[in-house]
Protein backbone atom coordinates (compact mmCIF):
# COMPACT_ATOMS: atom_id res chain seq x y z
CA UNK A 1 0.00 0.00 0.00
CA UNK A 2 1.31 3.69 -0.71
CA UNK A 3 2.02 5.71 2.35
CA UNK A 4 0.60 8.48 3.98
CA UNK A 5 2.56 11.52 5.43
CA UNK A 6 1.51 13.36 8.48
CA UNK A 7 -1.31 14.99 7.38
CA UNK A 8 -3.39 12.04 6.12
CA UNK A 9 -2.32 12.55 1.99
CA UNK A 10 -0.74 10.21 -0.20
CA UNK A 11 2.23 11.16 -0.77
CA UNK A 12 2.62 12.55 -4.14
CA UNK A 13 -0.70 13.69 -4.12
CA UNK A 14 -1.39 17.13 -4.90
CA UNK A 15 -2.22 19.32 -1.26
CA UNK A 16 -4.58 21.84 -2.03
CA UNK A 17 -5.97 21.50 1.10
CA UNK A 18 -3.97 25.45 2.41
CA UNK A 19 -6.61 26.80 -0.25
CA UNK A 20 -9.44 25.07 1.18
CA UNK A 21 -11.84 26.56 4.23
CA UNK A 22 -14.26 24.71 6.28
CA UNK A 23 -16.19 26.25 9.30
CA UNK A 24 -17.14 24.18 12.73
CA UNK A 25 -20.31 24.99 14.26
CA UNK A 26 -20.33 23.58 18.12
CA UNK A 27 -21.68 25.37 21.05
CA UNK A 28 -19.23 23.41 22.99
CA UNK A 29 -16.23 25.50 22.77
CA UNK A 30 -13.62 22.91 23.80
CA UNK A 31 -15.17 20.46 21.54
CA UNK A 32 -15.18 23.28 18.43
CA UNK A 33 -11.62 24.17 19.14
CA UNK A 34 -10.51 20.52 19.12
CA UNK A 35 -12.04 20.12 16.30
CA UNK A 36 -10.71 23.07 14.63
CA UNK A 37 -6.91 21.34 15.99
CA UNK A 38 -7.65 17.98 14.04
CA UNK A 39 -8.21 19.83 10.88
CA UNK A 40 -5.05 22.46 10.84
CA UNK A 41 -3.08 20.07 11.83
CA UNK A 42 -4.48 18.37 8.68
CA UNK A 43 -3.49 21.07 6.35
CA UNK A 44 -6.59 23.03 6.31
CA UNK A 45 -7.87 26.12 6.87
CA UNK A 46 -11.20 26.01 9.46
CA UNK A 47 -12.59 28.39 12.47
CA UNK A 48 -15.24 28.03 15.01
CA UNK A 49 -18.58 29.36 15.64
CA UNK A 50 -21.04 29.05 18.53
CA UNK A 51 -24.12 29.28 16.99
CA UNK A 52 -25.89 28.74 14.12
CA UNK A 53 -26.72 32.29 13.72
CA UNK A 54 -23.01 33.59 13.95
CA UNK A 55 -22.44 30.85 11.28
CA UNK A 56 -24.44 31.73 8.90
CA UNK A 57 -22.90 35.62 8.79
CA UNK A 58 -19.83 33.37 8.00
CA UNK A 59 -21.64 31.50 5.03
CA UNK A 60 -23.11 34.70 3.48
CA UNK A 61 -19.80 35.86 2.74
CA UNK A 62 -19.18 32.70 0.32
CA UNK A 63 -15.71 32.01 0.90
CA UNK A 64 -16.62 28.48 2.62
CA UNK A 65 -15.50 24.90 0.96
CA UNK A 66 -17.32 23.00 3.44
CA UNK A 67 -19.37 22.84 7.11
CA UNK A 68 -18.86 20.67 9.87
CA UNK A 69 -22.17 21.33 12.54
CA UNK A 70 -22.96 19.83 15.73
CA UNK A 71 -26.61 18.73 16.07
CA UNK A 72 -27.99 19.71 19.28
CA UNK A 73 -27.73 23.47 19.67
CA UNK A 74 -29.64 25.76 21.81
CA UNK A 75 -31.54 28.55 19.44
CA UNK A 76 -30.84 27.07 15.76
CA UNK A 77 -30.20 23.84 15.81
CA UNK A 78 -28.22 21.65 13.05
CA UNK A 79 -31.28 20.40 11.27
CA UNK A 80 -32.41 24.02 11.22
CA UNK A 81 -29.00 25.50 10.06
CA UNK A 82 -28.75 22.61 7.65
CA UNK A 83 -31.41 24.32 5.65
CA UNK A 84 -30.74 27.90 6.07
CA UNK A 85 -27.30 26.91 4.47
CA UNK A 86 -28.75 25.71 1.76
CA UNK A 87 -31.30 28.39 1.19
CA UNK A 88 -28.10 30.49 0.95
CA UNK A 89 -25.79 28.26 -1.15
CA UNK A 90 -27.18 25.16 -2.16
CA UNK A 91 -24.23 23.79 -3.36
CA UNK A 92 -21.87 23.95 0.17
CA UNK A 93 -21.97 20.32 1.51
CA UNK A 94 -22.67 20.08 5.28
CA UNK A 95 -20.93 17.01 7.29
CA UNK A 96 -23.09 16.62 10.81
CA UNK A 97 -21.39 15.95 13.88
CA UNK A 98 -22.68 14.95 16.64
CA UNK A 99 -23.35 11.94 20.30
CA UNK A 100 -26.84 11.75 20.60
CA UNK A 101 -28.20 11.51 17.00
CA UNK A 102 -31.05 9.14 16.41
CA UNK A 103 -30.90 7.51 13.16
CA UNK A 104 -34.52 9.77 12.37
CA UNK A 105 -32.12 12.62 12.92
CA UNK A 106 -29.55 11.81 10.67
CA UNK A 107 -32.04 11.18 8.15
CA UNK A 108 -33.79 14.31 8.40
CA UNK A 109 -30.25 16.28 8.31
CA UNK A 110 -29.60 13.67 5.14
CA UNK A 111 -33.18 14.96 3.53
CA UNK A 112 -31.99 18.86 4.00
CA UNK A 113 -29.17 18.38 2.19
CA UNK A 114 -26.55 17.44 5.00
CA UNK A 115 -23.34 15.52 2.82
CA UNK A 116 -21.91 12.96 5.72
CA UNK A 117 -22.19 12.32 9.75
CA UNK A 118 -20.24 11.52 12.03
CA UNK A 119 -20.77 9.64 15.67
CA UNK A 120 -18.35 11.28 18.65
CA UNK A 121 -16.40 10.69 20.25
CA UNK A 122 -14.62 11.36 16.71
CA UNK A 123 -11.80 8.62 15.42
CA UNK A 124 -9.20 10.91 13.32
CA UNK A 125 -8.51 8.88 10.50
CA UNK A 126 -12.98 8.32 9.70
CA UNK A 127 -13.13 11.84 10.56
CA UNK A 128 -10.39 13.08 7.93
CA UNK A 129 -11.29 10.23 5.15
CA UNK A 130 -14.82 12.13 5.38
CA UNK A 131 -13.69 15.83 5.03
CA UNK A 132 -11.50 14.53 1.96
CA UNK A 133 -14.43 12.83 0.38
CA UNK A 134 -16.86 15.55 1.06
CA UNK A 135 -13.91 18.04 -0.40
CA UNK A 136 -12.91 15.68 -2.91
CA UNK A 137 -16.39 15.10 -4.20
CA UNK A 138 -16.92 18.81 -4.38
CA UNK A 139 -13.89 19.21 -6.57
CA UNK A 140 -15.12 16.36 -8.75
CA UNK A 141 -18.75 18.09 -9.22
CA UNK A 142 -17.35 21.11 -9.93
CA UNK A 143 -15.04 19.81 -13.00
CA UNK A 144 -17.52 17.97 -14.48
CA UNK A 145 -19.70 20.96 -14.59
CA UNK A 146 -17.24 22.72 -16.16
CA UNK A 147 -16.91 19.81 -18.98
CA UNK A 148 -20.51 19.78 -19.18
CA UNK A 149 -20.91 23.21 -20.02
CA UNK A 150 -18.14 22.87 -22.38
CA UNK A 151 -20.10 19.86 -23.80
CA UNK A 152 -23.18 22.05 -23.73
CA UNK A 153 -21.27 24.62 -25.81
CA UNK A 154 -19.75 22.46 -28.31
CA UNK A 155 -23.12 20.96 -29.33
CA UNK A 156 -24.45 24.39 -29.47
CA UNK A 157 -21.67 25.67 -32.02
CA UNK A 158 -21.79 22.14 -34.18
CA UNK A 159 -25.60 23.35 -34.61
CA UNK A 160 -24.77 26.82 -35.56
CA UNK A 161 -22.50 25.30 -38.43
CA UNK A 162 -25.62 22.82 -39.45
CA UNK A 163 -27.54 25.77 -39.77
CA UNK A 164 -24.90 28.20 -41.46
CA UNK A 165 -25.82 27.45 -44.89
CA UNK A 166 -29.41 28.38 -44.47
CA UNK A 167 -28.75 31.22 -42.35
CA UNK A 168 -26.20 32.90 -44.79
CA UNK A 169 -28.51 32.02 -47.77
CA UNK A 170 -31.42 34.07 -44.93
CA UNK A 171 -29.21 36.79 -45.05
CA UNK A 172 -28.07 37.28 -48.79
CA UNK A 173 -31.91 37.55 -50.02
CA UNK A 174 -32.92 40.83 -48.06
CA UNK A 175 -29.23 41.78 -48.54
CA UNK A 176 -29.33 41.60 -52.21
CA UNK A 177 -33.04 43.33 -52.12
CA UNK A 178 -31.13 46.44 -50.26
CA UNK A 179 -28.39 46.31 -52.87
CA UNK A 180 -30.92 46.24 -55.89
CA UNK A 181 -32.68 49.19 -53.72
CA UNK A 182 -29.96 51.03 -54.13
CA UNK A 183 -28.86 50.60 -57.75
CA UNK A 184 -32.36 51.72 -58.77
CA UNK A 185 -32.22 54.61 -56.29
CA UNK A 186 -28.56 55.79 -58.44
CA UNK A 187 -30.52 55.05 -61.69
CA UNK A 188 -33.50 57.59 -60.59
CA UNK A 189 -30.67 60.22 -59.64
CA UNK A 190 -29.08 60.54 -63.07
CA UNK A 191 -32.54 61.06 -64.18
CA UNK A 192 -33.24 63.22 -61.83
CA UNK A 193 -30.29 65.68 -62.40
CA UNK A 194 -31.71 66.71 -65.92
CA UNK A 195 -35.27 67.76 -64.74
CA UNK A 196 -33.96 69.42 -61.73
CA UNK A 197 -31.71 71.49 -64.22
CA UNK A 198 -34.99 73.05 -65.51
CA UNK A 199 -38.19 73.18 -63.20
CA UNK A 200 -39.96 75.76 -65.41
CA UNK A 201 -40.85 72.64 -67.24
CA UNK A 202 -44.29 71.65 -65.22
CA UNK A 203 -43.55 67.85 -66.51
CA UNK A 204 -39.98 67.99 -64.71
CA UNK A 205 -41.56 69.32 -61.69
CA UNK A 206 -44.45 66.41 -61.40
CA UNK A 207 -42.00 63.81 -62.41
CA UNK A 208 -39.21 64.95 -59.73
CA UNK A 209 -41.72 64.96 -57.11
CA UNK A 210 -43.40 61.38 -57.63
CA UNK A 211 -39.73 60.18 -58.06
CA UNK A 212 -38.15 62.29 -54.71
CA UNK A 213 -41.35 61.46 -52.77
CA UNK A 214 -42.79 58.40 -53.76
CA UNK A 215 -40.70 56.06 -55.46
CA UNK A 216 -37.37 57.50 -53.15
CA UNK A 217 -39.22 56.31 -49.73
CA UNK A 218 -40.90 53.62 -50.74
CA UNK A 219 -37.56 51.96 -51.59
CA UNK A 220 -35.96 53.16 -48.61
CA UNK A 221 -38.61 51.69 -46.46
CA UNK A 222 -38.00 48.11 -48.35
CA UNK A 223 -34.44 48.16 -47.96
CA UNK A 224 -35.19 49.19 -44.01
CA UNK A 225 -36.86 45.83 -43.50
CA UNK A 226 -34.19 43.87 -45.07
CA UNK A 227 -31.17 45.32 -42.69
CA UNK A 228 -33.92 44.62 -40.23
CA UNK A 229 -34.22 41.18 -41.06
CA UNK A 230 -30.35 40.17 -41.32
CA UNK A 231 -30.48 42.87 -37.93
CA UNK A 232 -32.64 40.13 -36.41
CA UNK A 233 -31.18 37.08 -37.83
CA UNK A 234 -27.66 38.35 -36.84
CA UNK A 235 -28.62 38.76 -33.39
CA UNK A 236 -30.49 35.30 -33.07
CA UNK A 237 -27.16 33.88 -33.65
CA UNK A 238 -25.52 35.66 -31.57
CA UNK A 239 -27.87 35.12 -28.73
CA UNK A 240 -27.72 31.42 -29.37
CA UNK A 241 -23.89 31.50 -29.35
CA UNK A 242 -24.12 33.00 -25.98
CA UNK A 243 -23.26 30.89 -23.21
CA UNK A 244 -25.64 31.94 -20.49
CA UNK A 245 -24.89 32.70 -16.77
CA UNK A 246 -26.43 28.82 -15.47
CA UNK A 247 -28.19 30.75 -13.06
CA UNK A 248 -31.83 29.43 -14.26
CA UNK A 249 -33.43 32.46 -12.87
CA UNK A 250 -34.32 34.99 -16.01
CA UNK A 251 -37.53 35.69 -16.13
CA UNK A 252 -38.25 34.32 -19.81
CA UNK A 253 -41.00 35.19 -22.49
CA UNK A 254 -41.25 31.79 -23.96
CA UNK A 255 -42.69 33.00 -26.60
CA UNK A 256 -39.50 34.89 -27.10
CA UNK A 257 -37.13 31.88 -27.35
CA UNK A 258 -39.24 29.78 -29.83
CA UNK A 259 -39.60 32.98 -32.30
CA UNK A 260 -35.87 33.44 -32.18
CA UNK A 261 -35.59 29.58 -32.32
CA UNK A 262 -37.95 29.44 -35.46
CA UNK A 263 -36.03 32.62 -37.07
CA UNK A 264 -32.65 30.55 -36.36
CA UNK A 265 -34.49 27.33 -38.19
CA UNK A 266 -36.87 28.78 -40.41
CA UNK A 267 -34.09 29.22 -42.79
CA UNK A 268 -33.11 26.01 -43.37
CA UNK A 269 -35.95 24.92 -44.24
CA UNK A 270 -37.57 23.64 -47.23
CA UNK A 271 -40.23 25.07 -49.22
CA UNK A 272 -42.44 21.36 -48.34
CA UNK A 273 -42.23 22.36 -44.62
CA UNK A 274 -44.25 24.65 -42.75
CA UNK A 275 -44.07 25.84 -39.30
CA UNK A 276 -46.71 26.63 -37.43
CA UNK A 277 -47.12 28.30 -33.48
CA UNK A 278 -49.99 28.44 -31.46
CA UNK A 279 -50.08 29.96 -27.53
CA UNK A 280 -52.86 29.52 -25.16
CA UNK A 281 -52.65 31.55 -21.48
CA UNK A 282 -49.24 32.38 -21.37
CA UNK A 283 -46.77 33.99 -19.27
CA UNK A 284 -42.88 34.56 -18.13
CA UNK A 285 -41.35 31.34 -16.43
CA UNK A 286 -38.49 30.91 -14.64
CA UNK A 287 -35.36 29.72 -16.40
CA UNK A 288 -32.31 30.48 -18.70
CA UNK A 289 -33.25 31.65 -22.02
CA UNK A 290 -30.44 30.33 -23.77
CA UNK A 291 -30.52 27.25 -22.90
CA UNK A 292 -34.27 26.63 -23.60
CA UNK A 293 -33.28 28.06 -26.92
CA UNK A 294 -30.69 26.05 -27.54
CA UNK A 295 -33.78 22.98 -26.62
CA UNK A 296 -36.02 24.34 -29.37
CA UNK A 297 -33.15 24.49 -31.83
CA UNK A 298 -32.37 20.83 -31.50
CA UNK A 299 -36.08 19.54 -31.41
CA UNK A 300 -36.67 22.18 -34.41
CA UNK A 301 -33.70 20.73 -36.83
CA UNK A 302 -34.38 17.41 -35.52
CA UNK A 303 -38.17 17.24 -37.00
CA UNK A 304 -36.68 18.97 -40.47
CA UNK A 305 -34.52 16.25 -40.83
CA UNK A 306 -36.70 14.09 -39.84
CA UNK A 307 -39.54 15.63 -42.36
CA UNK A 308 -36.88 15.50 -44.88
CA UNK A 309 -36.53 11.46 -44.72
CA UNK A 310 -40.26 11.23 -45.43
CA UNK A 311 -40.06 13.29 -48.37
CA UNK A 312 -37.31 11.42 -49.57
CA UNK A 313 -39.40 8.17 -49.00
CA UNK A 314 -42.57 9.75 -50.64
CA UNK A 315 -40.64 10.82 -53.21
CA UNK A 316 -39.14 7.41 -54.58
CA UNK A 317 -42.77 6.05 -54.01
CA UNK A 318 -43.90 8.38 -56.55
CA UNK A 319 -45.99 10.91 -54.28
CA UNK A 320 -45.00 14.98 -54.94
CA UNK A 321 -47.41 16.38 -52.89
CA UNK A 322 -46.43 15.27 -49.33
CA UNK A 323 -46.23 18.71 -47.16
CA UNK A 324 -44.13 18.44 -43.87
CA UNK A 325 -45.56 19.70 -40.68
CA UNK A 326 -43.93 21.57 -37.60
CA UNK A 327 -46.13 22.64 -35.44
CA UNK A 328 -44.81 24.45 -31.96
CA UNK A 329 -47.89 24.72 -28.94
CA UNK A 330 -47.34 26.12 -25.59
CA UNK A 331 -49.34 26.96 -22.99
CA UNK A 332 -49.83 27.68 -19.27
CA UNK A 333 -51.90 24.91 -16.87
CA UNK A 334 -52.13 24.02 -13.23
CA UNK A 335 -51.25 21.09 -11.18
CA UNK A 336 -51.61 20.10 -7.65
CA UNK A 337 -49.16 17.57 -7.39
CA UNK A 338 -47.24 20.11 -5.17
CA UNK A 339 -47.95 20.21 -1.16
CA UNK A 340 -45.81 22.94 -0.91
CA UNK A 341 -46.84 24.84 -3.43
CA UNK A 342 -50.54 26.11 -3.33
CA UNK A 343 -51.52 25.79 -7.67
CA UNK A 344 -48.49 25.61 -9.11
CA UNK A 345 -48.88 26.51 -12.26
CA UNK A 346 -46.62 24.50 -15.46
CA UNK A 347 -45.78 25.24 -19.15
CA UNK A 348 -46.31 22.61 -21.25
CA UNK A 349 -44.66 22.53 -24.94
CA UNK A 350 -45.31 20.37 -27.87
CA UNK A 351 -42.94 20.01 -30.66
CA UNK A 352 -44.68 17.82 -33.70
CA UNK A 353 -43.91 16.76 -36.52
CA UNK A 354 -45.43 14.71 -39.50
CA UNK A 355 -41.98 13.05 -40.35
CA UNK A 356 -42.13 9.02 -40.35
CA UNK A 357 -41.84 8.64 -36.73
CA UNK A 358 -39.51 6.53 -34.88
CA UNK A 359 -39.30 3.02 -33.65
CA UNK A 360 -40.39 1.99 -30.02
CA UNK A 361 -36.83 0.26 -29.25
CA UNK A 362 -35.35 3.27 -30.28
CA UNK A 363 -37.55 5.74 -28.37
CA UNK A 364 -36.42 4.02 -25.26
CA UNK A 365 -33.05 5.11 -25.89
CA UNK A 366 -33.40 8.29 -27.41
CA UNK A 367 -32.27 10.61 -24.83
CA UNK A 368 -29.27 8.58 -24.30
CA UNK A 369 -25.97 10.45 -24.95
CA UNK A 370 -24.33 9.73 -28.39
CA UNK A 371 -27.59 7.76 -29.50
CA UNK A 372 -28.93 8.99 -33.00
CA UNK A 373 -31.35 7.56 -35.44
CA UNK A 374 -29.28 9.94 -38.61
CA UNK A 375 -27.18 8.34 -40.61
CA UNK A 376 -22.96 8.00 -39.60
CA UNK A 377 -21.80 11.27 -39.76
CA UNK A 378 -24.75 13.02 -39.51
CA UNK A 379 -25.29 14.65 -36.25
CA UNK A 380 -23.27 14.08 -32.63
CA UNK A 381 -26.04 11.97 -31.03
CA UNK A 382 -25.68 14.72 -27.88
CA UNK A 383 -28.09 16.88 -28.88
CA UNK A 384 -31.63 14.89 -27.59
CA UNK A 385 -29.50 14.01 -24.81
CA UNK A 386 -28.41 17.93 -23.78
CA UNK A 387 -31.72 19.01 -24.05
CA UNK A 388 -32.93 16.40 -21.59
CA UNK A 389 -29.73 17.75 -19.02
CA UNK A 390 -31.17 21.58 -19.55
CA UNK A 391 -35.07 20.69 -19.02
CA UNK A 392 -33.88 18.46 -15.94
CA UNK A 393 -31.87 21.08 -14.70
CA UNK A 394 -35.35 23.54 -15.09
CA UNK A 395 -36.77 20.97 -12.45
CA UNK A 396 -38.95 19.87 -15.88
CA UNK A 397 -39.48 17.08 -17.81
CA UNK A 398 -39.06 15.73 -21.18
CA UNK A 399 -41.13 12.79 -22.99
CA UNK A 400 -41.91 11.71 -26.34
CA UNK A 401 -44.83 9.64 -28.30
CA UNK A 402 -44.75 8.52 -31.36
CA UNK A 403 -45.88 6.16 -33.97
CA UNK A 404 -44.01 5.06 -36.82
CA UNK A 405 -45.33 6.19 -40.07
CA UNK A 406 -47.53 8.85 -38.45
CA UNK A 407 -45.16 11.33 -36.83
CA UNK A 408 -43.13 12.40 -33.19
CA UNK A 409 -44.56 15.06 -30.59
CA UNK A 410 -41.73 15.69 -27.29
CA UNK A 411 -43.85 16.83 -25.03
CA UNK A 412 -41.61 19.59 -22.18
CA UNK A 413 -43.05 20.51 -18.83
CA UNK A 414 -41.84 23.20 -17.18
CA UNK A 415 -42.59 24.65 -13.66
CA UNK A 416 -43.40 28.60 -13.93
CA UNK A 417 -41.59 29.13 -10.81
CA UNK A 418 -38.56 27.16 -12.13
CA UNK A 419 -36.54 24.43 -10.32
CA UNK A 420 -37.12 25.77 -6.69
CA UNK A 421 -40.59 24.35 -7.22
CA UNK A 422 -39.03 21.06 -8.29
CA UNK A 423 -37.00 21.54 -5.21
CA UNK A 424 -39.57 22.15 -2.60
CA UNK A 425 -41.78 18.84 -3.86
CA UNK A 426 -38.94 16.70 -3.45
CA UNK A 427 -38.00 17.80 0.14
CA UNK A 428 -42.00 17.32 0.82
CA UNK A 429 -41.49 13.73 -0.47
Amino acid sequence: MSAKNETGMLKGEPDNRQSQSILVVDDDESVGNLIVKLLERAGYRSFLRLDGQSALEVIKEGKLDLVITDLRMPGMDGIELIRKIKDINEKLDVIVITGYGTMEIFIEAMREGARDFIIKPIEKDQFLNAIDRALHRKELEESLLARTQQLVQAEKMATVGVLSAGIAHEINNPNTFIRTNLQLMNEYIKRLRPRLDDLSVEKNVKSAREIILKEFPEMINEALKGTERIQKIVAGVKHYAHKGDGGFAENVDIREVIGHAVTLVRARLRKHITITESYLNLKEIKGEFSKLEQVFVNLLVNAADAIEDKVKTKRAEGDTGFMGLIDVSATVIEGDDLETVANPEYLILTFYDNGPGIAQEKIKKIFDPFFTTKPVGVGTGLGLYISYEIITQHGGEITIQSEPGEGTAFIIKLPVEGASVKKQSEKSE
